[in-house]
């Protein structure tokens, strides 16, 4: 028997995460780039930077665009759980497609790195991803989150100190590990 999809979480998660996946044919599902599909964070911290606070004051858009930061989104890993939820999806009939905040500097280095990792899928780029009106998202911060969730969309969210608990009371908000 194959395995479809590995879920980390605590049980009442895993409840509702295997509520969504009945509804998941036929969906859009939007995937955030940064600590949802790579560990940005595991780059900063080892660094020295605070993941903790967020967000973090010192990691500006002109901080992404040096040369400190292109280096750690570059580095960072990819988170595996993550990864094998976007393939089961897609399996189960639905529609990956990636999203990011990252400003506009840095799209050409983000779709040259999306194609070598995910060749033929599409990233789009917006502050507003609540905007791209998917079924589901995969999203770790906190102020997109509420967006998504006020939409009564359902929403993966991958557990870091800075979003922790913080939508556990939302069916629609699936926590799970990294």
């Amino acid at each position: 028997m194959e395995q479809i999809v590995y879920f980390s979480g605590k049980v009442k998660e895993l409840n509702k995460f295997l509520r969504m996946l009945y509804t998941i044919p036929g969906k859009i599902v939007a995937v955030d780039i940064d600590n949802s599909l790579i560990n940005v964070n595991k780059e900063l911290e080892r660094l020295g930077y605070d993941i903790n606070l967020y967000p973090n004051p010192e990691l500006t858009e002109d901080f992404w665009t040096s040369r400190e930061g292109v280096d750690i989104l570059l580095n960072a890993e990819l988170i595996s759980i993550t990864v094998n939820f976007a393939a089961s999806f897609i399996k189960l009939g639905a529609e990956v497609v990636f999203v990011t905040s990252r400003s506009e500097e840095l799209k050409l280095l983000t779709e040259e790195w999306l194609q070598k990792y995910f060749p033929g899928f599409e990233v789009y780029f917006t502050k507003e991803k609540h905007l791209l009106d998917a079924d589901i998202y995969l999203e770790d911060d906190p102020q997109q989150i509420q967006k998504i969730i006020s939409l009564n969309k359902t929403v993966l969210i991958p557990e870091w100190p800075y979003n922790r608990d913080l939508f556990k009371v939302f069916e629609k908000a699936i926590y799970y590990n990294i």
